[in-house]
Protein backbone atom coordinates (compact mmCIF):
# COMPACT_ATOMS: atom_id res chain seq x y z
CA UNK A 1 0.00 0.00 0.00
CA UNK A 2 1.20 3.32 -0.48
CA UNK A 3 2.54 5.25 2.14
CA UNK A 4 2.06 2.16 4.80
CA UNK A 5 4.87 3.38 7.35
CA UNK A 6 3.12 6.88 7.33
CA UNK A 7 -0.37 5.44 7.61
CA UNK A 8 0.71 2.89 10.22
CA UNK A 9 1.98 5.62 12.82
CA UNK A 10 -0.83 7.77 11.76
CA UNK A 11 -2.95 4.77 13.03
CA UNK A 12 -1.51 4.70 16.46
CA UNK A 13 -2.27 8.40 17.36
CA UNK A 14 -5.73 8.66 19.18
CA UNK A 15 -8.11 11.40 18.71
CA UNK A 16 -7.01 14.23 20.60
CA UNK A 17 -3.17 13.78 19.66
CA UNK A 18 -3.85 13.79 15.52
CA UNK A 19 -5.61 17.26 16.69
CA UNK A 20 -2.84 18.36 18.70
CA UNK A 21 -0.46 17.40 15.80
CA UNK A 22 -2.60 19.25 13.24
CA UNK A 23 -1.71 22.59 14.95
CA UNK A 24 1.81 21.12 15.07
CA UNK A 25 1.85 20.54 11.41
CA UNK A 26 0.49 23.64 10.92
CA UNK A 27 2.72 26.27 13.39
CA UNK A 28 4.90 28.32 11.66
CA UNK A 29 7.61 27.54 14.41
CA UNK A 30 7.98 24.34 13.71
CA UNK A 31 9.00 24.94 9.19
CA UNK A 32 6.96 21.50 8.15
CA UNK A 33 7.08 21.68 4.87
CA UNK A 34 4.20 22.88 2.54
CA UNK A 35 3.98 19.27 0.57
CA UNK A 36 3.52 17.58 3.73
CA UNK A 37 1.05 19.88 5.56
CA UNK A 38 -0.99 18.91 2.40
CA UNK A 39 -0.26 15.76 2.98
CA UNK A 40 -1.33 15.59 6.26
CA UNK A 41 -4.23 17.67 5.60
CA UNK A 42 -5.74 15.16 3.76
CA UNK A 43 -4.30 12.01 5.09
CA UNK A 44 -6.56 13.82 8.28
CA UNK A 45 -9.74 13.45 6.62
CA UNK A 46 -9.29 9.65 5.85
CA UNK A 47 -8.80 9.40 9.88
CA UNK A 48 -8.80 6.44 11.39
CA UNK A 49 -10.26 4.04 8.34
CA UNK A 50 -7.71 5.23 5.48
CA UNK A 51 -8.80 2.81 2.78
CA UNK A 52 -6.49 1.60 0.57
CA UNK A 53 -8.45 3.28 -2.74
CA UNK A 54 -8.04 6.70 -1.14
CA UNK A 55 -4.21 6.28 -0.89
CA UNK A 56 -4.16 5.50 -4.61
CA UNK A 57 -1.41 7.81 -5.83
CA UNK A 58 -3.52 8.95 -8.76
CA UNK A 59 -6.19 9.70 -6.49
CA UNK A 60 -4.02 12.12 -3.98
CA UNK A 61 -2.69 13.83 -7.47
CA UNK A 62 -6.67 14.36 -8.84
CA UNK A 63 -7.15 15.85 -4.76
CA UNK A 64 -4.16 17.58 -3.81
CA UNK A 65 -2.47 19.89 -6.67
CA UNK A 66 1.25 20.15 -4.84
CA UNK A 67 1.04 16.15 -4.91
CA UNK A 68 1.02 15.35 -8.44
CA UNK A 69 3.33 12.20 -8.48
CA UNK A 70 4.00 9.44 -6.97
CA UNK A 71 7.53 10.24 -5.93
CA UNK A 72 6.34 13.34 -4.80
CA UNK A 73 4.31 11.93 -2.34
CA UNK A 74 6.19 9.80 -1.24
CA UNK A 75 9.42 13.23 -0.59
CA UNK A 76 6.12 14.59 1.26
CA UNK A 77 5.68 11.56 3.20
CA UNK A 78 9.29 11.69 4.38
CA UNK A 79 8.95 15.29 5.44
CA UNK A 80 6.11 14.13 7.36
CA UNK A 81 7.65 11.38 9.04
CA UNK A 82 10.82 14.16 10.09
CA UNK A 83 8.22 16.39 11.59
CA UNK A 84 6.08 13.06 13.55
CA UNK A 85 9.77 12.13 15.47
CA UNK A 86 9.71 15.58 16.44
CA UNK A 87 6.40 15.93 18.02
CA UNK A 88 6.80 12.99 19.67
CA UNK A 89 10.33 13.82 20.88
CA UNK A 90 8.66 17.29 21.97
CA UNK A 91 5.77 16.26 23.18
CA UNK A 92 7.51 13.48 25.65
CA UNK A 93 10.16 16.20 26.57
CA UNK A 94 6.58 18.55 27.58
CA UNK A 95 4.91 16.26 29.41
CA UNK A 96 7.84 15.65 31.86
CA UNK A 97 7.74 18.80 34.23
CA UNK A 98 11.23 18.05 36.18
CA UNK A 99 13.10 17.46 32.91
CA UNK A 100 12.06 21.12 31.73
CA UNK A 101 13.22 22.46 35.07
CA UNK A 102 16.50 20.75 34.17
CA UNK A 103 16.87 22.61 31.47
CA UNK A 104 15.50 25.87 32.68
CA UNK A 105 18.44 25.65 35.92
CA UNK A 106 21.24 24.78 33.01
CA UNK A 107 20.02 28.07 30.93
CA UNK A 108 20.15 30.10 33.95
CA UNK A 109 23.83 29.15 34.28
CA UNK A 110 24.89 29.40 31.11
CA UNK A 111 23.68 32.84 30.83
CA UNK A 112 25.18 33.22 34.52
CA UNK A 113 22.24 34.19 35.92
CA UNK A 114 22.69 32.84 39.41
CA UNK A 115 20.40 35.08 41.19
CA UNK A 116 17.48 33.29 39.43
CA UNK A 117 19.17 29.67 39.10
CA UNK A 118 19.17 29.86 43.07
CA UNK A 119 15.72 31.22 43.57
CA UNK A 120 14.68 28.64 41.11
CA UNK A 121 16.88 25.90 42.44
CA UNK A 122 15.64 26.45 46.23
CA UNK A 123 12.00 26.48 45.20
CA UNK A 124 12.11 22.96 43.10
CA UNK A 125 13.74 21.44 45.81
CA UNK A 126 10.86 22.23 48.03
CA UNK A 127 8.62 20.52 45.48
CA UNK A 128 10.42 17.42 45.50
CA UNK A 129 10.62 17.08 49.03
CA UNK A 130 7.15 17.64 49.06
CA UNK A 131 6.19 15.65 46.38
CA UNK A 132 3.56 12.67 47.88
CA UNK A 133 5.15 9.79 45.77
CA UNK A 134 8.71 9.70 46.37
CA UNK A 135 9.49 7.42 43.65
CA UNK A 136 12.59 6.98 41.75
CA UNK A 137 12.74 9.89 39.41
CA UNK A 138 12.10 12.12 42.69
CA UNK A 139 15.57 10.51 43.34
CA UNK A 140 16.67 10.86 40.34
CA UNK A 141 15.80 14.82 40.10
CA UNK A 142 17.43 15.33 43.56
CA UNK A 143 20.53 14.01 42.49
CA UNK A 144 20.43 16.10 39.51
CA UNK A 145 19.79 19.34 41.14
CA UNK A 146 22.29 19.01 43.85
CA UNK A 147 24.97 18.22 41.12
CA UNK A 148 24.01 21.34 39.06
CA UNK A 149 24.24 23.17 42.04
CA UNK A 150 28.05 22.34 42.99
CA UNK A 151 29.05 22.32 39.13
CA UNK A 152 29.58 25.05 36.49
CA UNK A 153 31.16 28.24 36.95
CA UNK A 154 29.84 29.76 40.32
CA UNK A 155 30.67 26.41 41.40
CA UNK A 156 34.41 27.16 40.67
CA UNK A 157 34.29 30.90 42.33
CA UNK A 158 32.96 28.81 45.84
CA UNK A 159 36.37 28.47 47.05
CA UNK A 160 35.32 27.46 50.92
CA UNK A 161 34.77 24.46 53.27
CA UNK A 162 30.99 24.92 51.97
CA UNK A 163 31.56 23.31 48.60
CA UNK A 164 31.64 19.98 49.92
CA UNK A 165 30.24 17.43 47.44
CA UNK A 166 29.60 15.25 49.69
CA UNK A 167 25.80 15.73 48.95
CA UNK A 168 26.30 15.32 45.07
CA UNK A 169 27.36 11.68 46.36
CA UNK A 170 24.75 11.18 49.18
CA UNK A 171 21.92 11.95 46.87
CA UNK A 172 24.10 9.64 43.86
CA UNK A 173 24.15 6.64 46.40
CA UNK A 174 20.04 7.07 47.22
CA UNK A 175 19.21 7.16 43.48
CA UNK A 176 21.20 4.22 42.77
CA UNK A 177 20.33 2.23 45.58
CA UNK A 178 16.68 2.82 44.82
CA UNK A 179 17.46 1.99 40.86
CA UNK A 180 18.99 -0.93 41.51
CA UNK A 181 16.65 -1.99 44.20
CA UNK A 182 13.89 -1.67 41.48
CA UNK A 183 15.89 -3.49 39.06
CA UNK A 184 16.49 -6.52 40.93
CA UNK A 185 12.91 -6.53 42.09
CA UNK A 186 12.51 -7.66 38.36
CA UNK A 187 14.98 -9.86 37.83
CA UNK A 188 13.78 -11.61 41.04
CA UNK A 189 10.10 -11.49 39.34
CA UNK A 190 10.98 -13.14 36.39
CA UNK A 191 13.38 -16.10 38.10
CA UNK A 192 10.14 -16.61 39.45
CA UNK A 193 7.67 -16.32 36.54
CA UNK A 194 10.55 -17.38 33.02
CA UNK A 195 13.24 -19.56 34.93
CA UNK A 196 15.90 -16.66 34.38
CA UNK A 197 19.03 -16.87 36.42
CA UNK A 198 19.02 -14.46 38.96
CA UNK A 199 22.53 -13.15 41.07
CA UNK A 200 22.06 -10.31 43.78
CA UNK A 201 25.07 -8.37 45.32
CA UNK A 202 25.68 -6.32 47.83
CA UNK A 203 21.91 -6.15 48.75
CA UNK A 204 22.34 -5.50 52.36
CA UNK A 205 24.34 -2.27 51.67
CA UNK A 206 21.29 -0.87 49.16
CA UNK A 207 18.99 -1.40 51.67
CA UNK A 208 21.43 0.18 54.32
CA UNK A 209 21.35 3.10 52.24
CA UNK A 210 17.51 2.82 51.68
CA UNK A 211 16.85 2.43 55.41
CA UNK A 212 15.53 6.30 56.50
CA UNK A 213 13.60 6.24 53.75
CA UNK A 214 11.87 2.99 54.20
CA UNK A 215 8.44 4.43 55.86
CA UNK A 216 5.16 5.95 54.77
CA UNK A 217 7.02 9.36 54.32
CA UNK A 218 8.72 7.83 51.69
CA UNK A 219 6.06 4.98 49.78
CA UNK A 220 7.57 4.04 46.82
CA UNK A 221 10.90 3.08 48.61
CA UNK A 222 8.47 1.73 51.49
CA UNK A 223 6.41 -0.51 49.08
CA UNK A 224 9.42 -1.50 46.89
CA UNK A 225 12.00 -2.52 49.93
CA UNK A 226 8.47 -5.06 51.01
CA UNK A 227 8.31 -6.13 47.57
CA UNK A 228 12.13 -7.33 47.45
CA UNK A 229 11.95 -9.26 50.68
CA UNK A 230 8.57 -10.64 49.41
CA UNK A 231 10.22 -11.90 46.16
CA UNK A 232 13.19 -13.35 47.49
CA UNK A 233 11.54 -14.99 50.64
CA UNK A 234 12.31 -18.61 50.57
CA UNK A 235 8.97 -19.87 51.71
CA UNK A 236 5.74 -18.81 51.46
CA UNK A 237 5.70 -18.29 55.17
CA UNK A 238 8.35 -15.95 54.90
CA UNK A 239 7.29 -13.93 52.34
CA UNK A 240 3.52 -13.35 54.04
CA UNK A 241 4.29 -10.92 56.36
CA UNK A 242 5.87 -8.21 53.12
CA UNK A 243 3.43 -8.98 51.08
CA UNK A 244 0.58 -8.50 53.39
CA UNK A 245 2.10 -4.96 53.99
CA UNK A 246 1.74 -4.06 50.54
CA UNK A 247 -1.58 -5.81 50.25
CA UNK A 248 -2.68 -3.36 53.38
CA UNK A 249 -1.57 -0.45 51.05
CA UNK A 250 -3.11 -1.25 48.07
CA UNK A 251 -6.65 -2.28 49.78
CA UNK A 252 -6.19 1.14 51.94
CA UNK A 253 -6.11 3.64 49.14
CA UNK A 254 -8.94 5.50 48.51
CA UNK A 255 -8.26 8.53 46.70
CA UNK A 256 -8.93 9.06 42.78
CA UNK A 257 -5.52 7.74 40.97
CA UNK A 258 -3.09 5.20 41.61
CA UNK A 259 0.10 6.28 42.88
CA UNK A 260 2.93 4.14 40.69
CA UNK A 261 3.83 2.83 43.86
CA UNK A 262 0.93 0.76 44.02
CA UNK A 263 0.14 0.41 40.43
CA UNK A 264 3.58 -0.78 39.77
CA UNK A 265 3.80 -3.43 42.60
CA UNK A 266 0.55 -5.18 41.66
CA UNK A 267 1.86 -7.24 39.10
CA UNK A 268 4.84 -8.18 41.52
CA UNK A 269 1.95 -8.83 43.94
CA UNK A 270 0.11 -11.05 41.10
CA UNK A 271 2.80 -13.03 40.44
CA UNK A 272 4.31 -13.81 43.77
CA UNK A 273 0.79 -15.48 44.27
CA UNK A 274 0.88 -17.17 41.13
CA UNK A 275 4.28 -18.72 42.26
CA UNK A 276 2.90 -20.35 45.76
CA UNK A 277 -0.19 -21.19 43.87
CA UNK A 278 1.64 -23.31 41.53
CA UNK A 279 3.62 -25.00 44.19
CA UNK A 280 0.36 -26.09 45.74
CA UNK A 281 -0.37 -23.04 48.23
CA UNK A 282 -4.09 -22.83 47.83
CA UNK A 283 -4.25 -19.59 49.88
CA UNK A 284 -2.10 -17.94 46.96
CA UNK A 285 -4.25 -18.99 44.68
CA UNK A 286 -7.53 -17.11 46.42
CA UNK A 287 -5.27 -14.04 46.74
CA UNK A 288 -3.99 -14.20 43.20
CA UNK A 289 -7.84 -13.80 42.26
CA UNK A 290 -8.14 -10.83 44.94
CA UNK A 291 -5.74 -9.15 42.37
CA UNK A 292 -7.56 -9.73 39.48
CA UNK A 293 -10.41 -8.18 41.57
CA UNK A 294 -8.47 -5.26 42.18
CA UNK A 295 -7.01 -4.52 38.65
CA UNK A 296 -10.52 -4.82 37.30
CA UNK A 297 -12.10 -2.19 40.10
CA UNK A 298 -9.19 0.58 39.27
CA UNK A 299 -9.32 -0.34 35.75
CA UNK A 300 -5.44 -1.32 35.10
CA UNK A 301 -6.41 -4.70 34.23
CA UNK A 302 -5.79 -3.90 30.21
CA UNK A 303 -2.92 -2.58 28.57
CA UNK A 304 -3.83 -0.22 25.73
CA UNK A 305 -6.90 -1.76 25.88
CA UNK A 306 -5.27 -5.52 25.07
CA UNK A 307 -5.17 -8.43 27.66
CA UNK A 308 -2.25 -10.42 27.09
CA UNK A 309 -3.16 -14.73 26.49
CA UNK A 310 -1.57 -15.76 29.47
CA UNK A 311 -3.48 -13.66 31.75
CA UNK A 312 -6.85 -14.14 30.52
CA UNK A 313 -6.44 -18.19 31.03
CA UNK A 314 -4.36 -17.52 34.26
CA UNK A 315 -7.42 -16.18 35.47
CA UNK A 316 -9.71 -18.43 34.61
CA UNK A 317 -8.21 -21.44 35.69
CA UNK A 318 -7.90 -19.79 38.63
CA UNK A 319 -11.30 -19.11 39.14
CA UNK A 320 -11.65 -23.10 38.23
CA UNK A 321 -9.50 -24.24 40.85
CA UNK A 322 -10.06 -21.77 43.51
CA UNK A 323 -14.07 -22.43 43.88
CA UNK A 324 -15.01 -18.74 41.95
CA UNK A 325 -18.92 -18.88 40.57
CA UNK A 326 -19.73 -20.55 37.42
CA UNK A 327 -20.96 -17.26 36.68
CA UNK A 328 -18.30 -14.94 37.75
CA UNK A 329 -16.21 -17.03 34.94
CA UNK A 330 -18.72 -16.72 31.68
CA UNK A 331 -18.89 -12.85 33.08
CA UNK A 332 -15.30 -12.33 33.06
CA UNK A 333 -15.16 -14.58 29.47
CA UNK A 334 -17.89 -12.58 28.11
CA UNK A 335 -16.26 -9.18 28.64
CA UNK A 336 -12.13 -9.76 28.57
CA UNK A 337 -12.16 -12.24 25.55
CA UNK A 338 -13.17 -9.03 23.51
CA UNK A 339 -9.75 -7.50 24.29
CA UNK A 340 -7.60 -10.64 23.36
CA UNK A 341 -5.53 -10.40 20.38
CA UNK A 342 -7.37 -11.87 17.08
CA UNK A 343 -4.76 -14.16 16.43
CA UNK A 344 -4.96 -15.77 19.86
CA UNK A 345 -8.98 -15.25 20.23
CA UNK A 346 -10.48 -18.52 19.41
CA UNK A 347 -7.84 -20.80 20.93
CA UNK A 348 -8.31 -18.78 24.12
CA UNK A 349 -12.13 -18.72 24.21
CA UNK A 350 -12.37 -22.15 23.66
CA UNK A 351 -10.04 -23.37 26.53
CA UNK A 352 -12.04 -20.52 28.75
CA UNK A 353 -15.19 -22.58 27.94
CA UNK A 354 -14.30 -25.45 28.24
CA UNK A 355 -13.27 -24.78 32.11
CA UNK A 356 -16.38 -23.31 32.73
CA UNK A 357 -18.54 -26.41 31.35
CA UNK A 358 -15.75 -28.17 33.31
CA UNK A 359 -16.89 -26.53 36.88
CA UNK A 360 -20.49 -26.92 35.52
CA UNK A 361 -19.92 -30.76 35.71
CA UNK A 362 -21.09 -30.65 32.05
CA UNK A 363 -18.17 -32.39 30.68
CA UNK A 364 -19.16 -33.67 27.74
CA UNK A 365 -19.31 -29.69 26.49
CA UNK A 366 -16.29 -29.64 28.23
CA UNK A 367 -14.42 -31.75 26.16
CA UNK A 368 -15.79 -30.04 22.73
CA UNK A 369 -14.61 -26.96 23.97
CA UNK A 370 -10.83 -28.71 24.90
CA UNK A 371 -10.69 -30.24 21.18
CA UNK A 372 -11.37 -26.93 19.62
CA UNK A 373 -8.14 -25.09 21.65
CA UNK A 374 -5.65 -25.81 19.52
CA UNK A 375 -2.36 -23.49 20.11
CA UNK A 376 -0.26 -24.74 17.51
CA UNK A 377 2.96 -22.77 18.57
CA UNK A 378 2.30 -23.05 22.42
CA UNK A 379 3.94 -26.32 23.20
CA UNK A 380 3.31 -26.05 26.98
CA UNK A 381 -0.43 -24.31 26.64
CA UNK A 382 -1.57 -27.76 24.67
CA UNK A 383 -0.04 -29.67 27.14
CA UNK A 384 -2.25 -27.81 29.90
CA UNK A 385 -5.53 -28.42 27.27
CA UNK A 386 -4.74 -32.06 26.89
CA UNK A 387 -4.59 -32.40 30.72
CA UNK A 388 -8.07 -30.99 31.55
CA UNK A 389 -9.38 -32.54 28.30
CA UNK A 390 -8.17 -35.77 30.49
CA UNK A 391 -9.29 -35.38 33.59
CA UNK A 392 -12.71 -34.17 32.09
CA UNK A 393 -12.84 -37.37 29.96
CA UNK A 394 -12.53 -39.46 33.18
CA UNK A 395 -15.02 -37.54 35.12
CA UNK A 396 -17.61 -38.01 32.14
CA UNK A 397 -16.63 -42.14 31.74
CA UNK A 398 -14.46 -43.18 34.14
CA UNK A 399 -15.22 -46.63 32.91
CA UNK A 400 -13.82 -46.05 29.28
CA UNK A 401 -9.80 -47.25 30.40
CA UNK A 402 -8.78 -47.64 26.76
CA UNK A 403 -9.97 -44.28 25.16
CA UNK A 404 -8.48 -42.74 28.29
CA UNK A 405 -5.02 -44.85 28.47
CA UNK A 406 -4.40 -44.19 24.82
CA UNK A 407 -5.28 -40.48 25.36
CA UNK A 408 -2.53 -40.81 28.25
CA UNK A 409 -0.16 -42.64 25.29
CA UNK A 410 -0.80 -40.05 23.28
CA UNK A 411 0.51 -37.25 25.35
CA UNK A 412 3.60 -38.85 26.21
CA UNK A 413 4.30 -38.87 22.13
CA UNK A 414 3.45 -35.13 22.36
CA UNK A 415 6.19 -34.23 24.95
CA UNK A 416 8.93 -36.73 23.07
CA UNK A 417 8.19 -34.99 19.58
CA UNK A 418 8.74 -31.81 21.47
CA UNK A 419 10.62 -32.39 24.17
CA UNK A 420 13.50 -29.19 23.97
CA UNK A 421 10.24 -26.96 24.29
CA UNK A 422 9.06 -28.25 27.77
CA UNK A 423 12.08 -27.12 29.59
CA UNK A 424 11.26 -26.91 33.69
CA UNK A 425 7.89 -27.98 32.90
CA UNK A 426 8.37 -31.29 32.09
CA UNK A 427 8.08 -32.99 35.32
CA UNK A 428 4.96 -31.19 36.12
CA UNK A 429 3.28 -33.34 32.60
CA UNK A 430 5.59 -36.47 33.34
CA UNK A 431 4.30 -36.79 37.14
CA UNK A 432 0.46 -36.45 35.85
CA UNK A 433 0.79 -38.93 33.56
CA UNK A 434 2.15 -41.58 35.63
CA UNK A 435 -0.18 -41.20 38.09
CA UNK A 436 -3.01 -41.23 35.66
CA UNK A 437 -2.03 -44.50 34.36
CA UNK A 438 -1.90 -45.85 38.05
CA UNK A 439 -5.41 -44.48 38.25
CA UNK A 440 -6.73 -46.63 35.26
CA UNK A 441 -4.38 -49.66 36.11
CA UNK A 442 -4.44 -50.24 39.81
CA UNK A 443 -7.22 -52.96 40.38
CA UNK A 444 -6.59 -53.43 44.26
CA UNK A 445 -7.03 -51.67 47.13
CA UNK A 446 -3.66 -52.17 48.70
CA UNK A 447 -2.30 -50.64 45.31
CA UNK A 448 -4.54 -47.81 45.34
CA UNK A 449 -3.52 -47.16 48.56
CA UNK A 450 0.05 -47.55 48.30
CA UNK A 451 0.27 -45.09 45.43
CA UNK A 452 -1.65 -42.60 47.25
CA UNK A 453 0.62 -42.31 49.71
CA UNK A 454 3.60 -42.18 47.60
CA UNK A 455 1.39 -39.53 45.73
CA UNK A 456 0.87 -37.45 49.44
CA UNK A 457 4.46 -37.06 49.22
CA UNK A 458 5.45 -35.77 46.02
CA UNK A 459 5.94 -32.24 45.35
CA UNK A 460 3.27 -30.38 44.09
CA UNK A 461 2.23 -30.24 40.44
CA UNK A 462 -0.87 -29.38 38.52
CA UNK A 463 -3.51 -31.54 38.88
CA UNK A 464 -2.29 -33.71 42.16
CA UNK A 465 -5.17 -32.52 43.99
CA UNK A 466 -7.12 -33.58 41.44
CA UNK A 467 -5.76 -37.47 41.18
CA UNK A 468 -5.47 -37.27 45.23
CA UNK A 469 -9.26 -37.10 45.12
CA UNK A 470 -9.54 -39.70 42.48
CA UNK A 471 -7.48 -42.24 44.14
CA UNK A 472 -9.11 -41.17 47.65
CA UNK A 473 -12.73 -41.89 45.56
CA UNK A 474 -11.62 -45.29 44.14
CA UNK A 475 -10.04 -46.54 47.78
CA UNK A 476 -14.18 -45.38 49.27
CA UNK A 477 -15.68 -47.46 46.50
CA UNK A 478 -13.61 -50.62 46.84
CA UNK A 479 -14.68 -52.48 50.14
CA UNK A 480 -12.50 -55.34 50.33
CA UNK A 481 -8.83 -55.42 50.47
CA UNK A 482 -8.79 -58.08 47.19
CA UNK A 483 -11.56 -56.53 45.67
CA UNK A 484 -11.43 -54.98 42.28
CA UNK A 485 -11.64 -50.98 42.49
CA UNK A 486 -14.61 -49.62 40.13
CA UNK A 487 -13.18 -47.94 37.20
Amino acid sequence: MHLTKLVSVLKAFDEPTIKDFKEFVHCEYFKVPVSAVRLFDYLEKQYPVFRESRLNPDVIAGKVKELGAAGKQAKAGTELLKAIDNYIAMNDCRENEWNNAMHRLNGFKKLHLFEQFTKEHVRLQEELEEQTEQNVDAFFYKHQFTEIYFSGFDGKLDRTKHNDLMPVLKTLDEYYAIKKLRYLCEALNRKQVLGIDYSGDHIQRLLDILKPYDNEKYPYVHIFVNVFKMLSAESYEDSQYPYLLIKKIAADYDKENLPTAISESVNYALNRCLFWSNQGVEEAGQEYLWWIDFKMRWGILLQNGKLTPITFRNVVASAALYGKRADWMRQFIRVYSQNLPDEDRDTNVSFALGLYFYCMKDYGGAIRYFLNAQAKEEVVFNAIIRRWQWMATYEANPEETDLLMNQLLAFEKYMQRNKDDFHYYKPVFTAFISYAKKLLSSLLKSELAATLEALNIEPHFSGKKWLFEQFTLQIQKSRNPGERAFL
